[in-house]
């Protein structure tokens, strides 16, 4: 074997042994930022290269983007994945050799601009996966001994194809981490929405109680409560702390709590309203917010007083099928501390006659066709099974809703509290 051949074989060799241990770090680094950065060390050692920039594939966007560091932070860029040379070798899945970048009409000048450092040469090679779908684009800039050669190219080839598999394994188990996150935060938020919940309605001479709660999938922030206001009262409540998660069922919870604690020294559902609305508001991050009916019915005159912050309609059906709707008034709880809560007149409950504080749960989920079931058709079954108890204007409820709208489409909170007296 010539002294050239020799030469040839063991720096063949010794790429093949970078390349295996670069291989096996990639490897060992399950996480997606560390990753990152083992790349661009790894490029750049291999090619002798100054910097090396690595953009990730959005399909969902069909965008390129990348982290890179500006003069005064870490900037997060994208750019349609056709666009410049890491779009073209996107684009074409083909290595590229620039030799001077500010001659080539792709080249991005205004990254060097942000970053304060100036690009000479790229060797730019596309990142795929197993199946060969593209993950990225791996760009080696700015080699310190010269031009990037065709040899360079062949090396980082091999590189990227290790790259886009360690990436892609690292991005699907950010994925499964993060669903399972999810799920658990769900699970607790579905546990905290359970134990709000009263485990019956209380008994109350005159009156015929019930209540109903189906959380969906997405664990929203429904409540309602069924309670004793003392003197022969008892109060209702059904709101909606906005969103999904853990964060709205503590709102939810910390609601259902204060309008408890405030009905014991309280009349009014309005005023307790207002007073927990100021609590609230000086408690809660922006952005969260809670909605609220509140009533209360009085055995010794069959009167119902009920205030609403933002929830609504309720539903008042008489004993020969006239019906009244009571919309939603007033602002949501904890978004100004000073709003103040009106009150409907007081109603008159005559015997067979029922009040429901109904969750756009219900009345908003999705038929079939795409369509909002519309409150129309709650009013409709409601009238339809008035002289049946109040479980049974539920249960109504609930068949009308599970035989239109797919289980799939429940995207929110089924809800409904009713009060009939008897």
């Amino acid at each position: 074997m010539s002294d050239h051949a020799q030469d040839d074989a063991a720096t063949l060799r010794r790429h093949l042994d970078v390349l295996l241990g670069i291989t096996r770090r990639l490897a060992s680094e399950p996480r997606l930022d560390p990753l990152l950065e083992s790349i661009a060390e790894e490029t750049c050692n291999l090619l002798d290269a100054e910097r090396a920039t690595l953009f990730l594939y959005d399909a969902a966007r069909d965008e390129l983007y990348s982290r890179i560091a500006t003069k005064s932070e870490i900037e997060v860029i994208r750019m349609p994945a056709d666009r410049g040379i890491a779009g073209s070798v996107a684009r074409t899945q083909a290595c590229l050799v620039i030799s001077d970048a500010y001659a080539d009409p792709r080249f991005n000048r205004d990254i060097d601009g942000r970053t304060g450092w100036r690009t000479r040469n790229i060797l730019a090679v596309p990142m795929t996966n197993l199946q060969g779908n593209l993950v990225g684009v791996l760009e080696a800039l700015n080699k310190r001994t010269g031009p990037f050669a065709d040899a360079d190219a062949t090396l980082m080839r091999a590189l990227a194809d290790q790259a886009g598999v360690a990436l892609e394994r690292a991005r699907l188990l950010e994925e499964f981490l993060a669903k399972r996150e999810l799920e658990n935060e769900m699970q607790l938020a579905q546990r905290i929405q359970a134990d709000l919940l009263p485990e019956a309605a209380p008994p109350i001479d005159g009156f015929d109680l019930a209540g109903w709660n189906q959380p969906s999938a997405y664990a929203g922030g429904d409540l309602y409560d069924l309670f004793p206001w003392g003197d022969g009262r008892v109060g209702l409540m059904l709101g909606d702390a906005v969103g999904h998660g853990v964060g709205p069922a503590l709102l939810a919870a910390e609601t259902r709590a204060l309008v408890r604690a405030m009905a014991l020294r309280e009349d009014r559902p309005e005023r307790i309203l207002a007073d927990a609305n100021r609590l609230l508001a000086a408690d809660v991050e922006e952005g969260r917010f809670v909605t609220l009916a509140l009533a209360v019915a009085d055995t010794a005159d069959g009167t119902l007083a009920c205030a609403s912050a933002g929830q609504g309609p309720m539903l008042l059906v008489r004993s020969d099928g006239r019906t009244e709707r009571f919309l939603a008034t007033g602002l949501p709880l904890g978004i100004l501390p000073d709003a103040q809560f009106g009150a409907a007149e007081p109603i008159r409950l005559e015997s067979g006659d029922a009040f429901l504080l109904i969750s756009d749960g219900i009345f908003e989920c999705e038929t079939a066709g795409g369509k909002e079931l519309g409150f129309d058709a709650v009013v409709e079954t409601v009238r339809n099974h008035r002289d049946g108890s109040a479980e049974a204007m539920i249960q109504a409820l609930r068949a009308l809703t599970e035989s239109v709208c797919p289980s799939e489409r429940f995207r929110d909170d089924r809800t409904v509290v009713v009060v009939r007296r008897t």
